[in-house]
């Protein structure tokens, strides 16, 4: 269709340069003569630009489905989300595990434990995850460590030098991980920044498995079937 449109413009500009050299050669009537030529001139180019970027547009679609059809069907894609599914899964639990205690002792030299039991998961997965993920998991961690040698240090010298130092970042970092949805958004005066709140992390880890992206890409689809 998009060819038929050009030879016939194409041949509306024979047609107006027939009538240019043929008409008497005065020059409003060749003026005129000659509006069809730059009319149809500019249609020419207008469509086979139209053309070119259609043509452009399919192509890039097609390369980047062929590129998602093999990153997602191949068998090292299928493992490694395969891998990320059950680091996810074993990392949450021990996460929440950290939050029962923390809700049932307060800051506890036990915060100490859970963090080496998350460090030992990330080193099992430590092939399938990436420097990125370790990252945006780290302050959750760290607030774990410090919680747990705070208290440890506590009960092996209570009331020794950097005693209340030692207790204000402990119940710091306890707020911190509690997030603001247990422990509003101030404490002590001082703004709560979420950073290492348990919330957080579970947020991070579905955005690795992009959960509610498939969720929503799930109820379009349902929608869609049911319309």
């Amino acid at each position: 269709m998009q060819r038929k449109h050009i030879l016939a413009l194409l041949a509306v500009i024979l047609v107006a340069f027939a009538i240019v050299l043929l008409l008497p050669h005065g020059e409003l009537v060749q003026t005129l003569a000659a509006v069809p030529i730059f009319g149809a001139l500019s249609a020419v180019v207008v469509d086979i630009l139209r053309e070119q970027a259609k043509r452009q547009q399919e192509s890039q679609l097609a390369e980047s489905q062929q590129r998602f059809s093999l990153a997602a069907g191949s068998h090292m894609a299928s493992t490694a989300f395969d891998k990320h599914v059950a680091f996810c899964e074993e990392y949450v639990a021990e996460v929440l595990s950290a939050l029962r205690t923390l809700f049932r002792e307060g800051p506890t030299q036990e915060a100490l434990d859970h963090s080496n039991r998350l460090l030992q998961i990330k080193q099992k997965y430590v092939l399938w995850i990436t420097r990125d993920v370790e990252a945006r998991l780290e302050p959750f961690e760290r607030a774990l460590r410090r919680i747990g040698a705070n208290d440890r240090a506590e009960r092996l010298f209570p009331g020794g030098d950097g005693h209340m130092a030692r207790m204000k970042e402990t119940y710091r970092q306890f707020a911190e991980v509690l997030g603001t949805e247990h422990m509003g958004t101030e404490w002590e005066g001082e703004p709560i920044t979420d950073a290492a709140a348990v919330s957080r992390v579970v947020a991070q880890l579905r955005d690795i498995l992009g959960v509610e992206e498939l969720t929503r890409l799930r109820a379009a689809i349902v929608r869609n079937a049911l319309a």
